[in-house]
This record gives C-alpha cells, sequence and structure tokens, in this order.
C-alpha cells in the first residue's frame, strides 16, 4: 500500500500524520509530485496507491482535475486541504475514521 501526496513542500508532517493513525499505508514508498512541475499535470497515479492527500493551496487547477479524475477511476480515495497541518491532521483523522479498522492496520 502507498501513499501520494500532491503540493506539499514539507511531506514529513504528512507522512507522519499518516503512520499515526493508518501505518499500513507507509509500507511502500511515499509518492511526492511538488505541483510546480508542468509534466506533473501529465503523470500517473501508480497503481500501488491507497490514498491520495492534495494540499490545495500549492496546485493549479488543471493538475486538480487530472488528479481527481485518476483517483475516481481507480476507485483511490482523495483527501484535500489547503496548507494548513492542523486541517490535513483533522481531515485525515475523519477519513481514516470512517474506514473498516481492518484496512489500515
Amino acid at each position: 500500500m502507498s501513499l501520494l501526496i500532491v503540493g506539499a513542500d514539507n511531506v514529513r508532517t504528512i507522512e507522519n500524520e499518516v503512520a499515526r493513525l493508518a501505518p499500513a499505508l507507509l509500507d511502500a514508498p511515499t509518492e511526492h509530485w511538488s505541483g510546480r512541475k508542468a509534466g506533473d499535470s501529465r503523470r500517473v497515479i501508480p497503481s500501488r496507491t491507497r490514498l491520495v492527500v492534495v494540499v490545495c493551496a500549492r496546485v493549479n487547477h488543471e493538475l486538480l482535475r487530472h488528479v481527481r479524475r485518476q483517483a475516481e477511476k481507480s476507485d483511490v480515495p482523495l483527501i484535500y486541504c489547503r496548507h494548513s497541518a492542523l486541517e490535513m491532521r483533522e481531515k485525515l483523522a475523519e477519513f481514516i475514521g470512517r474506514q473498516p479498522a481492518a484496512a489500515w492496520q
């Protein structure tokens, strides 16, 4: 299982929260797209990805649509947040709390 982070500058904060709430997501290396490169809007979400976290303050609309379409097609859940560790923490906890416990252990 893997995690894709789109748009964040400091990936470590998000990884730490995921490790605390759903350690199974970090079994594989975390993938990070900065959202600042022109080629990011043409990248493909890896097949092993189980969750996508998008930091909206750091990406353009084209990339947001591209990631959303791919995630919907692959049935990969998305979490959107602004550039705020507190908001990301709350949304991640809420999302993982809605999932069956076995899915993230």
